[in-house]
């Protein structure tokens, strides 16, 4: 019995084909991978290169330097002058002159004493002359006219009263004299007395009152 025969050669060769092509990609893949970790190592290297500058900066600060304030002047250790000391006064004493000139001795004067008036005791009125409610014009009341009238007048030395006139009037003439009429003709006083003496004494003032009573 005849054995069959196969012949190897092609199957074999298309074996050794395929290996090699496997070891191919194997190798170029391999050559990929190493260099996409190169690729990828460089550029991580390059910015952290770049960065490190960035954040190693380094400043250098100088020292400042210590503004001292100038040294105090020197104490003035001049010694004060010695005190002034006026010289003595030398008085020397000459000979007065002789004179023939005669000095005239007034005679002490005793002085009088000065002369001291006596107090003087104002002028009072008499009584009740000095109303003169009686002297209000009828008129006037009728009309219900009222007022104050300023009189002056001068008491004598007997005093009676006289030079009577309206010092300010009460703006009714009839009020007025009135009020002239009843000082002169009604008052009575008694004179001022400087001490014990009566004297006349001008200026006097007064008022009149006409009221409704």
């Amino acid at each position: 019995m005849e054995q069959p025969t196969h012949d190897l050669r092609s199957f074999q060769s298309n074996t050794v084909q395929n290996t090699g092509r496997r070891t191919v990609s194997f190798v170029v893949v391999g050559l990929m991978h190493v260099g996409l970790i190169w690729a990828l190592v460089a550029g991580l290297a390059s910015g952290l290169i770049q960065k490190i500058p960035d954040e190693l900066v380094a400043e250098v600060v100088k020292p400042k330097d210590d503004i001292k304030p100038p040294p105090p002047p020197p104490p003035d250790l001049q010694k004060p002058p010695p005190p002034f000391v006026p010289p003595p006064e030398i008085n020397i004493a000459t000979d007065a002159p002789a004179t023939n000139a005669i000095t005239a001795v007034q005679p002490n004067v005793a002085t009088p004493p000065p002369v001291v008036q006596p107090t003087l005791t104002p002028s009072k009125a008499v009584g009740r002359t000095h109303d003169c409610q009686s002297y209000y014009p009828a008129l006037s009341q009728r009309l219900g006219e009222t007022g104050n009238v300023m009189v002056r007048y001068d008491v004598g030395v007997d005093g009676s009263i006289s030079n009577v006139t309206v010092a300010k009037s009460s703006g009714s003439e009839r009020l007025d004299a009135a009020a002239v009429n009843c000082v002169s003709s009604r008052w009575r006083n008694t004179p001022a007395m400087q001490g014990n003496t009566p004297v006349a004494t001008p200026g006097h003032e007064a008022i009149i009152q006409f009221q409704f009573r």
